[in-house]
């Protein structure tokens, strides 16, 4: 993914060398609160904030809290999390004035989740091996955007879809010495890290208002 990451420096690079204060005369200052009415599904909390840096570049950042309670399998295993992650992006909207209209971003994305997963056969079975745990994932990824912002009065709409290239690292503590991620697949439900490596598919909708009229 060695031309994704190129590409979300040549964005970047160019934001730099451009002159940030070469505004148009009708240029005002803008600026937007987020929220992801998708993310509230799916146990997040999920939100964001847009700046205008001039009458085509903005920054935009989101953050979002993770967490959630679930049972993998039956009587075999529960888990539950809490985390968050933060995804500060650069965006060049092709329209005359941002932060209306078609836009491309780059951005990075730091992820971190904190699981506690419980070995309910071990609860009720102390002879059994305990094969509770806790695991640390977390991850850094680059990405390429392509959205639209629809902005109505103060009300605005964005949608944007792209690629996200993810470094993660995972770290994993056992109750017991004796249990390892082998036997732990091996007897128990196998429990996925909530985050993936490698390149995949980012899509984002929220909702927002302006702060400041254009």
């Amino acid at each position: 993914m060695k031309v994704l990451r190129l590409l979300c420096l040549a964005l970047v690079g160019v934001a730099l060398l451009r002159p940030l204060n070469a505004q148009t005369a009708d240029y005002k200052p803008i600026s937007i609160v987020k929220i992801s009415p998708l993310g509230l599904l799916a146990n997040r909390l999920v939100g964001g904030y847009e700046k205008t840096i001039n009458a085509k570049y903005t920054w935009n950042v989101g953050v979002g809290l993770l967490g959630g309670n679930r049972t993998i399998k039956k009587d075999t295993l529960s888990n539950s999390c809490a985390g968050f992650f933060v995804a500060p992006e650069l965006r060049y909207y092709f329209n005359k004035q941002s932060p209306s209209g078609f836009y491309t971003a780059g951005l990075a994305r730091l992820y971190y989740i904190r699981e506690k997963q419980n070995d309910l056969v071990h609860l009720n079975n102390s002879s059994e091996d305990n094969y509770s745990r806790k695991r640390i994932t977390s991850s850094l990824g680059l990405g390429l955007m392509l959205g639209y912002q629809y902005m109505k009065k103060r009300w605005v709409i964005d949608v944007a879809g792209g690629v996200l290239n993810n470094a993660r690292s995972i770290s994993t503590n056992y109750e017991d010495a004796k249990a390892n991620d082998y036997n732990f697949n091996l007897n128990r439900a196998s429990a996925r890290p909530l985050d993936h490596r490698g390149a995949g598919f980012r899509f984002t909708f929220t909702l927002g208002y302006t702060l400041h009229d254009k």
